[in-house]
């Protein structure tokens, strides 16, 4: 659509503006200009869409964060029903849907900031059922975000039991990639075998920090990019280029952290 190519034209000029040395490091993005012509012509469009992604085959940058940020928020993503997306977007806080009722602060919940991730698990709020209906961008604290995840878990390697009632776990799944030829169960996305995606599992006391307005700073209703962005995928033909300037307001690059948290993260393990 015209639309599509506006948005698609106008992000990519901001993609190609020079990164500030917190949006990524000069290593990383070295790295990809060596390795960028020997990737198949899916990796390469979709860096051009805004994926801080590593070649397949290749160890470095294993596991990483990538997201949305700056240098005070960094942008996670959850999915709800109908409900509970109006009153969280109407009060900018989950308060609203806890006192109706809607949205329980005892009960386990995840959040992801890896937008194509999420749209696997929602199936992109059509393919899959009405809970999972639209989907939240918060805009989260960066320090509070660091802090949560110093107190992790990790999920992989654990004990048996070590994870059933800590406040935060951490998976380091595959992550992925829209893909408009991957079959139906895979919702257009594709799994990249030899890099990982964070997922954290917020329980408990954990969960009452989303009740924190200096935590979360900011809750967007991204639905209708998410829908925009498959209708792009699910074309005929397929435009993956506008789909990832429908998805992604701004690119998803590699959050630096702390050394420490990339001990506790096990970031820097040589893969599996």
């Amino acid at each position: 659509s015209h639309l599509a190519q506006a948005i698609s034209s106008r992000w990519r000029s901001g993609l190609h503006a020079r990164p500030s040395p917190r949006s990524a490091g000069a290593s990383t993005l070295g790295a990809m200009a060596h390795e960028e012509m020997a990737l198949p012509l899916m990796y390469y469009s979709l860096m051009r869409c805004g994926r801080s992604l590593v070649p397949p085959a290749g160890k470095q940058g294993f596991r990483e964060i990538r997201a949305i940020y700056d240098d005070e928020t960094v942008r996670v993503y959850q999915a709800y029903n109908d409900a509970i997306a109006d009153a969280a977007v109407a009060g900018n806080s989950f308060r609203a849907p806890m006192e109706q009722c809607l949205w329980s602060p005892t009960r386990m919940t995840w959040i992801k900031p890896s937008a194509v991730w999420m749209a696997y698990r929602c199936g992109w709020t059509t393919l899959k059922d009405k809970n999972q209906a639209r989907v939240l961008a918060l805009d989260v604290s960066r320090s509070g975000f660091e802090q949560l995840l110093m107190g992790a878990v990790l999920s992989h390697g654990s004990k048996e039991g070590k994870c059933r009632n800590r406040a935060v776990v951490v998976q380091w799944d595959p992550e992925r990639v829209m893909d408009p030829r991957a079959p139906p169960d895979e919702v257009f996305t594709k799994k990249l075998v030899n890099v990982r995606s964070i997922q954290i599992g917020l329980r408990g006391e954990s969960v009452q920090t989303l009740l924190n307005p200096s935590f979360v700073r900011r809750v967007t209703d991204v639905t209708p990019a998410f829908r925009a962005a498959v209708g792009a995928l699910s074309g005929s033909p397929p435009d993956l280029e506008a789909a990832g300037a429908l998805l992604w307001p701004r690119p998803e690059v590699e959050l630096p952290v702390p050394a420490a948290l990339r001990a506790a993260l096990e970031m820097d393990c040589s893969g599996e």
